[in-house]
């Protein structure tokens, strides 16, 4: 499993995200009262998203080296992995909260060293929004009912304009997450985000988020488009593998309609569950109006 997928912000179990644990009190303003957080660690990209969403980015003093959008924080220390971070600089910077994934390693380490921190990983929509919530309330920035409702009305616009060019046609889709043909199923929020736009996802619904498809697998389903939002591979690559250059996409004249490989950027965004799916949805979209092209 490469790194792509890792640092994507999921909890590559793909079980239900433990959405809030704190491992201590966090500190008092006064009876009743409590601060809120104002040195925070994100080891998670998604979650480092979500903290600028929210309107709290200034409070950020360090980030995992997967955490690159929004652009400011590409200047805060980079402190290791999601799943290997490096707990003694953590400690050193002194912070108030920290943002993991559900990594049990690093949980007990933090718990160790009597650091609060908070599980803040997803891999569905309704994930999403719980932790957008959770996160909001932790940090006291009363932000997360508007960001969400703004994000999924340009969701709605999106998925609305898609199926009017679709015209009642369900394309059948391939969503590649990793050159070992890991791929995003129906259940997960790039799924989910899938059959807003009125698509038909190739993946089983059974199983998890998330898995592995066999080359033969695909073939057999022999989809009408395929996106790869990763760069371990490339159209050019991916028909070498076994039996695909008879598949429909894969043909010389239709290549170019029928596969699309995401940039750098667009992978990191329709891969990490936080408050860019509107974002993650058009590009989607921009794939889908190339078959009408």
């Amino acid at each position: 499993m490469s790194a792509v997928m890792r640092g994507a912000g999921w909890c590559m179990r793909f079980g239900a995200a433990a959405l809030l644990a704190l491992a201590m009190p966090a500190a008092q303003a006064g009876k009743g009262q409590t601060l809120a957080p104002q040195r925070i660690i994100s080891l998670l990209p998604s979650a480092t998203e979500t903290i600028c969403a929210l309107g709290a980015c200034d409070r950020l003093v360090g980030v995992d080296e997967f955490s690159l959008d929004p652009p400011q924080v590409r200047n805060l220390p980079q402190l290791g992995k999601t799943w290997q971070p490096d707990v003694e600089r953590i400690v050193a910077l002194k912070p108030d909260l920290v943002l993991v994934g559900q990594v049990a390693g690093v949980i007990a380490r933090l718990q160790a060293a009597r650091i609060p921190y908070l599980v803040a990983d997803a891999t569905t929509v309704e994930q999403v929004h719980a932790v957008m919530l959770k996160m909001d309330a932790a940090l006291k920035t009363g932000r997360a009912a508007a960001v969400w409702q703004q994000m999924q009305a340009r969701v709605d616009a999106v998925a609305a304009a898609v199926k009017v060019s679709n015209a009642g046609a369900e394309p059948r889709v391939y969503l590649e997450v990793d050159a070992a043909m890991y791929a995003a199923g129906p259940r997960s929020f790039m799924g989910q985000l899938l059959a807003r736009l009125g698509v038909s996802n190739i993946a089983p619904e059974t199983g998890n988020q998330f898995m592995r498809l066999s080359p033969e697998y695909v073939l057999r389903a022999d989809p009408d488009l395929i996106i790869l939002a990763h760069h371990g591979s490339s159209p050019r690559k991916i028909e070498d593998r076994p039996g695909w250059q008879h598949m429909r996409a894969m043909q010389p004249d239709q290549r170019e309609r029928r596969v699309c490989q995401l940039t750098e950027d667009e992978s990191r965004t329709v891969t990490r569950p936080g408050p860019r799916l509107d974002e993650a949805v058009a590009i989607f979209a921009a794939c889908l109006q190339r078959l009408h092209s």
